[in-house]
């Protein structure tokens, strides 16, 4: 049995080597007339595969498989025709299909380029899919990362070839480095591949060396090239013809005798076919001009066939003005007028679709019975319809109708699974992340020990509980610690710093020397992206404990928006203001003053390189044992970018500040208020501010100038005790606080840096410091935030956590 089987072995070797050697002498031996039939047969194949690509790019996916079909039929083995295959299966949606017809491709061909060219398609469309979608995600961002073109080159485990390449490297070009290596690599697939003309186009497109020289280059032959309609950058997703095979020519021997040439009689559609073609050169060459004189020439001779309408208003739409858009729809107006027949109808329905009439072509083809729809009408319905679904989602997300979009993703199943559905409802998800944001602050401002000193530490802390998709409860637990010192009696003046007494009264409480205070300032809230509420109290030593909170609103307000607020805030600026002090010698509390007012902010963006804010406040300043105050002020605030690159932007502004009180309680005599209160300042501000964001680290440095004006005046330092001022008199003390003039020049620079240590863990960090005639803070915060879900975004500025004594 053994020997059988070795035998039989034996004989199919023999008849394999048999067969392959009749092959390799089959050109030997043929005669001249079978070279004539294999040239015909090549040429045969050409015309079928420009046909094929002609259908595809007009998704006409039925007609373009018939001419696959039949180059299958001639040549079984065509890998051209089997990669066509697949990415029409694609196309449909089919992705296992098209790995049907790879599998054919590589048994045949191994992974030769057509074969590696239709396994990236297949991976961008099924296992790669939601990587590459979160990429084209963040490329459309206003803030592109630069490490792009590298996680882009991380896709594909090679190079990527046709339309994979396209769509990569048309992502590279968002960056400087990515902009480079794609010119590159494009440019040489230029030179490997020189009938495929999407290469020329797209180094055109990226502004490559040599890229007009590659896009004169003339292909070999004209049978040879694929033609392309106009409309190489279309605004909806459509298939796009990628590479042709080149087909060796195989000469025919000369004819035995010379013949006397004919002029061949061309029918109209002959001669339409070739102005079309002379048409797409002059636009590989940039004369679009010309080609449009070409293409309406084409339209005249067949003034109801609907792809030389097509290709002529695909080119007008692509000049992008309205003049020209509008011309593009009456060349299809046009033809409809000619013929209402199908055909024309899907050409004019494709026009409608790239220039966002989706209603438009819906109702083009809507007009063709459903049983007489081809696949690219169904194509073309269903790509208008998720468009404008897609579109109706964004619009949910810019308004912040987050409940509204996740009601919208989950009872539209059939889109679920698109890759930018997918992102907004990744996006949705970490909306209902719970989120710590923390950190610790150093505050100094130099002054008199225990009176007008400070050096406080606060640990702002915030737990965000979201509610829904809209709404999130945020909780406060901040530490303050206050500490102005201790006040010295050797240097103190009797009733001129703080109190009411001698410092040294022998009555005085050695411990109530000291004004330092511990505590806390606690607060809950809910807010959106459209309001915010939140109420709060300090709790602790502090001399004077009282309630905060406030009212926050956002809408738009023409091209701008509007910001409004009704509040009761914390009034910084000393220890007595913020958290009260107490009189050394009576026990006596006072202080702790608070804000109650509106404010507005409106900010317009005039374009992208000019803003305005504008900021208008009132308030009624309250507290213990202090009068009640009166402030309003009024700020205006123009940016303007004077530098800007992907990663980078530079601002140069100007900030006008105008501020006036009602009282001067600027002092710490009992009854005082301890903030700055003139009844007149003027500011002028100059700043200048460089932000950043590359790999993973936002920054942003800020250095300013300016100059200001200001009036105080006269203000008694004993304003609701007229005892307290008689004894003061009767000691020789003064009992006024004598005003005037003031300002000065002032400098300011504050630096902030965060990185992003983990997906979910974001840490950070700022120093900031003023100078100015009697005001010299320096302030500096360390913080962190951390996401309990996949991801905590990184701030562009960076945006420490504020405390709850500042909100």
């Amino acid at each position: 049995m053994a020997k059988c089987k070795s035998t039989y072995g034996l004989r199919a070797r023999t008849l394999a080597w048999a067969i392959q050697a009749s092959f390799v002498a089959m050109p030997m031996i043929l005669p001249t007339p079978v070279h004539a039939n294999v040239n015909t047969q090549q040429t045969n194949i050409r015309a079928l595969s420009e046909k094929g690509v002609y259908w595809y790019e007009r998704f006409r996916f039925d007609l373009a498989v018939q001419s696959f079909n039949k180059i299958l039929l001639i040549e079984p083995t065509n890998a051209s025709a089997l990669r066509w295959q697949g990415l029409i299966d694609l196309a449909r949606g089919d992705v296992q299909a098209a790995n049907v017809w790879l599998g054919k491709l590589q048994l045949v061909h191994g992974n030769n380029p057509f074969s590696i060219e239709l396994q990236q398609a297949i991976a961008l469309a099924s296992d790669k899919r939601q990587q590459f979608a979160e990429l084209r995600y963040i490329a459309d961002s206003e803030q592109v990362p630069a490490n792009l073109p590298q996680r882009l080159r991380q896709l594909l485990p090679q190079p990527p070839l046709g339309e994979a390449a396209v769509q990569i490297y048309r992502l590279m070009n968002r960056t400087p480095e990515g902009r480079s290596y794609a010119r590159e690599q494009v440019a040489e697939l230029a030179r490997q591949y020189p009938d495929d003309r999407r290469y020329r186009t797209l180094l055109a497109e990226l502004g490559g060396a040599g890229a007009s020289t590659l896009a004169q280059t003339p292909t070999p032959s004209a049978a040879q090239t694929t033609r392309r309609p106009a409309n190489t950058n279309r605004t909806k997703p459509a298939p796009a013809a990628l590479a042709q095979p080149t087909t060796p020519e195989v000469a025919p021997p000369p004819p035995a005798e010379p013949e006397v040439p004919t002029a061949p009689v061309l029918s109209d559609f002959e001669q339409g076919q070739q102005l079309a073609d002379n048409a797409q050169k002059q636009i590989d060459q940039g004369n679009k001009t010309e080609a449009a004189r070409l293409l309406q020439n084409a339209v005249d001779l067949n003034p109801s066939y609907p792809w030389f309408r097509y290709d002529l208003a695909t080119l007008l739409d692509d000049q992008g003005d309205a003049g020209s858009k509008q011309a593009a729809r009456r060349v299809m107006d046009e033809g409809l007028a000619q013929d209402k027949g199908q055909e024309m109808r899907f050409a004019a329905a494709l026009l409608a679709a790239r220039q966002d009439r989706g209603n438009d072509a819906i109702e083009l083809i809507d007009a063709v019975p459903r049983e007489n729809w081809t696949e690219g009408m169904t194509a073309l319905a269903k790509r208008v319809q998720y468009g404008q679904y897609l579109d109706g989602l964004r619009a949910q997300e810019r308004n912040g109708d987050f409940n509204a979009l996740a009601n919208s993703i989950g009872t539209t199943p059939k889109w679920r699974a698109e890759p930018e559905v997918q992102a907004l409802e990744q996006n949705l998800q970490r909306k209902r992340q719970v989120r710590l944001r923390m950190s610790y602050e150093n505050a100094i401002i130099d002054g008199d020990e225990g009176v007008s000193r400070i050096d406080s530490d606060e640990i702002p802390l915030q737990l965000d509980l979201p509610l829904d998709f809209e709404r999130t409860l945020f909780l406060r637990a901040d530490t303050l610690n206050a500490n102005s010192g201790r006040v010295n009696p050797a240097t103190a003046s009797n009733f001129a710093k703080l109190g009411t007494t001698l410092p040294t009264d022998p009555a005085i409480a050695s411990d109530r020397l000291d004004q330092n205070y511990k505590g806390h300032v606690v607060g809950v809230g809910v807010q959106t992206e459209q309001y915010r509420v939140d109420l709060g109290t300090t709790v602790g030593d502090y001399p004077v404990n009282d309630w905060v909170g406030g009212v926050q609103w956002r809408t738009s307000l023409g091209e701008g928006s509007l910001r409004l607020e009704v509040a009761r805030r914390m009034v910084n600026g000393s220890v007595l203001s913020t958290t009260g002090a107490i009189d050394p010698l009576t026990g006596e509390r006072w202080g702790g003053a608070r804000r109650n007012g509106v404010s507005a902010v409106y900010y317009q963006a005039f374009n992208p390189t000019l803003d305005f804010v504008g900021i208008a406040r009132a308030n009624l300043i309250t507290g213990k044992n202090i009068p009640d105050n009166t402030e309003y002020n009024l700020q205006g605030i123009v940016g303007k970018t004077v530098f800007q690159r992907p990663g980078h932007e530079v601002e140069i502004g100007a900030s006008l500040f105008l501020w006036s009180f009602e009282k001067n309680l600027r002092f710490y005599t009992f009854g005082q208020g301890g903030y700055y209160s003139p009844q007149a300042f003027g500011s002028l501000t100059f700043p200048i501010t460089w932000t950043g964001n590359v790999n993973g680290w936002s920054w942003q440095a800020q250095a300013r100038v300016g100059a200001s004006e200001s009036r105080e005046d006269d203000t008694a330092l004993y304003p609701l005790n007229p005892e307290l001022a008689a004894a003061a008199a009767a000691q020789g003390n003064p009992t006024l606080q004598i005003g005037g003039p003031g300002g000065g020049t002032s400098t300011g620079l504050r630096l902030a840096l965060e990185r992003q240590v983990l997906k979910n863990f974001v840490v950070g960090g700022y120093f900031e410091i003023d100078r100015s005639e009697g005001y010299n803070p320096d302030r500096l915060q360390l913080y962190l935030k951390y996401s309990f879900g996949d991801f905590f975004e990184l701030s562009v500025p960076p945006e420490g956590v504020a405390p709850y004594s500042r909100f």
